[in-house]
């Protein structure tokens, strides 16, 4: 019965959506597939919160019965805290002086949010020579030498030198013909894949109502 209603549910509220876009703005079913999208919005919201809450009571935990990875734990915590502490003070508007009017919640995940993908694209530099001298060690095929090389031009492509033009010149093709062609062919499958989901659930088939 459960089951029954969780579809019967999809299969309305998935109607509802598909005839309310496709209606003239400012019309009943315009309106209704608003109020929807609300809905959605505030159980998103109310779900993020409960996560939240969920990740503060299991750090927690870890933390008071001093379990393994506690420091963790506790760094979680602090950072949590502090994150909601300032964005309070933001809302708040009590800076002054230099810093009256502005917003530091944002400054300070820009910060950080920079240096840990800065200190990730590093590291990718290395797993990627890693990876070709790992494959060029098992065995010298086409694929591994046509990764090996596409690995090369790429890295030295970025080298600032004018010398090195023609390396800069192959890197730009690469990204501009056989990575845009990749990721174009990646966005029509995540399109067809986001398709194919939407009928299934409007025709009661998705596993996950059916299960």
């Amino acid at each position: 019965m459960l089951n029954f209603l969780a579809t019967a549910t999809a299969m309305i509220a998935g109607v509802t959506m598909v005839i309310g876009l496709l209606s003239d703005p400012g019309s009943d079913a315009r309106a209704v597939a608003a109020l929807v999208i609300q809905l959605v919005a505030v159980t998103g919201a109310i779900a993020v919160l409960l996560g939240i809450l969920n990740l503060l009571s299991v750090h927690l935990g870890r933390f008071t019965h001093a379990e393994r990875g506690w420091p963790y734990s506790l760094l979680v915590l602090v950072v949590a805290v502090g994150v909601i502490v300032l964005r309070i003070l933001d809302r708040a508007a009590i800076w002054s002086g230099d810093l009256e009017g502005e917003q530091l919640s944002p400054r300070v995940f820009e910060a950080v949010q920079v240096s840990v993908e800065s200190a990730l694209a590093a590291l990718v530099v290395f797993f990627l020579v890693y990876a070709a001298f790992r494959l060029m060690r098992r065995g010298v095929t086409g694929w591994n030498v046509l990764f090996t090389v596409t690995i090369v031009v790429a890295l030295v492509g970025w080298i600032p030198l004018e010398d090195l033009d023609v390396f800069a010149e192959l890197r730009e093709w690469l990204v501009r013909v056989p990575v845009g062609a990749g990721a174009r062919g990646i966005l029509l499958g995540v399109g067809l894949g986001t398709v194919t989901a939407g009928v299934r659930v409007l025709l009661g088939q998705d596993r996950s109502l059916r299960d």
